[in-house]
């Protein structure tokens, strides 16, 4: 039974917008674009060779105040995020008046003449790309993430890589992701390192001053960082070995797990696995939590 103090538990994803992620555009469909945009017109329009009704933007019904975040592979980089788009508009062009047409086309005809043959149904796929998406500030992505990032919101799982172009799927908006600054874990380490040093050299006249001057909202970074696949085996073996025991301090774990019930301890390579060291029972070692940070600073 849950207690007075117990916290409510929520899918946080519950709370996040939806955005359309499409697989395999062709580059010079989405380049004509940006050149557009380079000359001004904020609006572009974009046809999905499909010739089915996105329902999930007939339902959401984009517009300028609510747009929706569009994903892009393209179709010679289909595992990669490639382009990220706001879609502000999205109609069926089987039911688009006269009028309207025309202002389509006279843009199509002036700005993209590379989509004005598929919207006017004489390009070889015109006739059953039925979707015209209206869309604003196309931005190409600096550093591109695997299609995987998007979580689909069908079933809740990680996008899979596909082999071929075509089609799209209702996507979790990931936010501003795609657009932040990239830095490496290790330089981003350094840098804060460097800083911390710096403030303690500082009086504390210099530090209350930078401080009064602080955003309380520090800037959002994409870290990249590279890894090791580590064998499993290895790391149970090791625990095995240490019998709930820290292997440094000779104490006993802190705490227990509370997902199998099994003593915290941490597997450490005492060459690390980044400068040579080999991924070994006996290059390794079951470690608490202060110990290991002791090995790694002390």
């Amino acid at each position: 039974m849950a207690t007075a103090n117990a916290a409510p538990h929520f899918d946080v994803r519950k709370k996040m917008n939806t955005a359309l992620y499409i697989n395999g555009v062709y580059e010079d469909v989405l380049e004509e674009i940006l050149k557009s945009q380079n000359r001004n017109p904020e609006i572009n329009y974009l046809q999905p060779y499909k010739g089915q009704v996105i329902q999930m933007l007939k339902k959401a019904d984009p517009t300028l105040e609510n747009p929706v975040r569009l994903y892009v592979s393209t179709t010679k980089n289909l595992k990669n995020i490639c382009y990220v788009a706001d879609i502000v508009k999205w109609e069926d062009k089987r039911e688009i008046n006269e009028k309207r047409r025309n202002d389509v086309n006279e843009h199509l005809s002036e700005f993209q003449t590379g989509e004005q043959k598929l919207f006017t149904g004489e390009g070889e796929v015109g006739a059953t790309a039925i979707n015209l998406l209206s869309l604003r500030n196309l931005r190409r992505c600096e550093s591109l993430q695997h299609v995987s990032i998007l979580i689909k919101k069908s079933d809740g799982i990680a996008l899979k890589e596909r082999t071929r172009a075509g089609g799209w799927s209702e996507v979790y908006d990931e936010g501003d992701l795609f657009e932040l600054s990239s830095i490496s874990q290790k330089k981003l380490d350094e840098g804060l390192t460097e800083s911390i040093t710096k403030s303690r050299s500082s009086t504390d006249f210099e530090r209350e001053n930078r401080l009064k001057n602080a955003p309380e909202n520090p800037e959002k970074l994409q870290v990249i960082s590279t890894g090791f696949k580590r064998n499993a085996d290895i790391i149970v073996e090791v625990l095995i070995r240490a019998n709930g025991v820290c292997e440094m301090c000779k104490k006993p774990a802190p705490f227990i797990r509370k997902s199998d019930g099994t003593p915290y301890l941490e597997v450490h390579h005492w060459i690390p696995l980044s400068e040579g060291g080999k991924d070994t029972v006996e290059n390794a070692g079951a470690l608490c939590p202060n110990c290991h940070r002791e090995v790694h600073f002390g």
